[in-house]
C-alpha cells in the first residue's frame, strides 16, 4: 500500500542526505553519486513509496498518469499539504514536505540542464528549501487509501518533528510538531536522536531553516504561537 509519509521521507533522503546531481541526459542514474532531473526523481520516489505511476516519464505526462491512479488535480492556492506534487506541466515538478518546505531537483553545477559531473557538486543540484511558487499549474493530491490514512494526530505531529538551526544562528532548536524547544547542550541532540531511533525506527531530520535576511525560523515560532 502506498505511503505519503514514505514519499516525503524518500524525497528528503535523495535531496538532502546523499549526493545526487542533476542531468537531463542521464536522468535515471538515481543512486548516491548519480544524477536525475526533476521529473525522474519524483517518479522514482513515487514508486519507492508504493504508488503506481503508470507510463509517467516526464512533467508533461505526469498529471494524466497520476489522475488515472487516484490523484486529484487541485488549483494552486498557496496551501499545499504534505505529499502534494507541485507541478508546472511544462517546466518543473517538486514535492511538498510540510512545514513550509519542498524537495526538488533543480539544475547542475554550471546552471545548465546537462553535461556536468555526476553527484551534487554544489549542494543545491537536488535540495530541500522553503516553499515557493514556480509558478505551479496545480497541486496533485492523492485521494486513495494509504498506510497513513489511520494515523492519529499525534503521529502527524511527530512526522513534523525535527531539529533546526534557526536563521543561520549558532544554536539548535527541537520542533516537536507543535512547539519549539531550545537545545542548550550537544548531548540533548544525541538523546533526542536515540529516542527517535528507538521509538520510530528513524532519526529526526536536522536542517537549517531561514537566514538573517529571510528568518523563516522566526516565522515558524510565530506560527506555533511562541
Amino acid at each position: 500500500m502506498p505511503s505519503l509519509t514514505k514519499l516525503t521521507e524518500r524525497m528528503r533522503y535523495w535531496c538532502q542526505s546523499v549526493s545526487l546531481g542533476y542531468d537531463q541526459y542521464n536522468r535515471w542514474d538515481i543512486r548516491p553519486g548519480g544524477e536525475c532531473d526533476c521529473s525522474s526523481l519524483v517518479i522514482w520516489v513515487l514508486r519507492e513509496a508504493g504508488f503506481d505511476t503508470g507510463n509517467a516519464s516526464y512533467t508533461g505526462n505526469l498529471s494524466a498518469n497520476l489522475i488515472a491512479r487516484g490523484w486529484k488535480r487541485l488549483p494552486n492556492n498557496g496551501n499545499p499539504q504534505p505529499g502534494d506534487i507541485l507541478l508546472n506541466d511544462v517546466h518543473h515538478v517538486a514535492v511538498y514536505l510540510g512545514g513550509g518546505l519542498l524537495a526538488q531537483a533543480s539544475i547542475d553545477e554550471r546552471g545548465r540542464a546537462y553535461g556536468g559531473q555526476a553527484g551534487d557538486q554544489t549542494g543545491y543540484e537536488t535540495n530541500v528549501r522553503s516553499y515557493y511558487n514556480y509558478p505551479w499549474n496545480c497541486y496533485l493530491r492523492y485521494t486513495g487509501t494509504t498506510t497513513d490514512t489511520n494515523d492519529t494526530q499525534e503521529d502527524t505531529d511527530m512526522s513534523m518533528a525535527c531539529i533546526i538551526q534557526p536563521n543561520d544562528e549558532s544554536r539548535l532548536i527541537y520542533f516537536d510538531g507543535t512547539k519549539c524547544h531550545n537545545l542548550t547542550h550537544p548531548d540533548q541532540v544525541t538523546a533526542l536522536q536515540t529516542v527517535a531511533q528507538q521509538t520510530m525506527g528513524k532519526q529526526l531530520p536536522v536542517f537549517k531553516l531561514g537566514t538573517k535576511s529571510a528568518p523563516f525560523a522566526t516565522r515558524l515560532l510565530q506560527a506555533v504561537g511562541q
